[in-house]
């Protein structure tokens, strides 16, 4: 099974628990009515009734394409599902060999992330490099912090605090990203070695 680099966590779309192994036992059951309530949450229509029903009072906000929903205020990750998407993720975790490959393929795309996160090798998207000196300082009794805008429109998207930079001193640079985006930030920045 190929996952693409967009692809999403089917476990993630149907709300059910991913423990890594193969062994973790949900029910056709299960999955089936995990399938019809993430139909019924996403959905522009009737998420309103079923948030009534469930007491969440999120926005109703639907998007313009008529096969996306979007995940209301219960889901912080704010994704739209599609309904491919959903009956995707249904048709792969109640087969049970479809939900074997993919397993599979999760743990080792999870592994690589891993060990990227290890060696340092992360790919972010749209990373800028620049100098400390180059942010915007803020001197407060809590400590100073650094900021720069990002084009998302955000004025303080990047954010940098002293703790940050104690955490990092040994390696002389900081990747961040942006608080509304997907841009990424790498401060360069120099330990003075008075301070102490």
């Amino acid at each position: 099974m190929t996952r693409t680099a967009c692809s999403v966590d089917f476990y993630e779309i149907l709300s059910l628990p991913f423990t890594g192994s193969s062994s973790t036992v949900l029910s056709k059951q299960q999955i089936k009515l995990s399938y019809h309530k993430a139909l019924l949450k996403h959905h522009p229509d009737k998420a309103g009734a079923v948030a009534r029903e469930t007491g969440l009072n999120g926005p109703t906000t639907s998007t313009s394409t008529p096969n996306s929903f979007l995940a209301r205020s219960d889901d912080t990750s704010r994704q739209p599902y599609t309904i491919d998407q959903i009956t995707t993720a249904y048709k792969t975790l109640s087969d049970p060999v479809l939900r074997a490959e993919y397993d599979r393929s999760l743990r080792l795309d999870r592994l690589k992330v891993a060990e990227r996160e290890k060696t340092g090798d992360v790919f972010h998207t749209g990373l800028e490099v620049v100098d400390l000196e180059d942010l915007a300082c803020e001197e407060a009794e809590a400590g100073d912090c650094w900021y720069r805008g990002c084009r998302c429109g955000d004025e303080r998207g990047f954010l940098v605090n002293e703790e940050d930079l104690e955490r990092e001193a040994e390696h002389g640079e900081i990747i961040i990203g942006c608080r509304g985006c997907s841009l990424w930030l790498k401060v360069l920045f120099a330990v003075d070695a008075g301070e102490g």
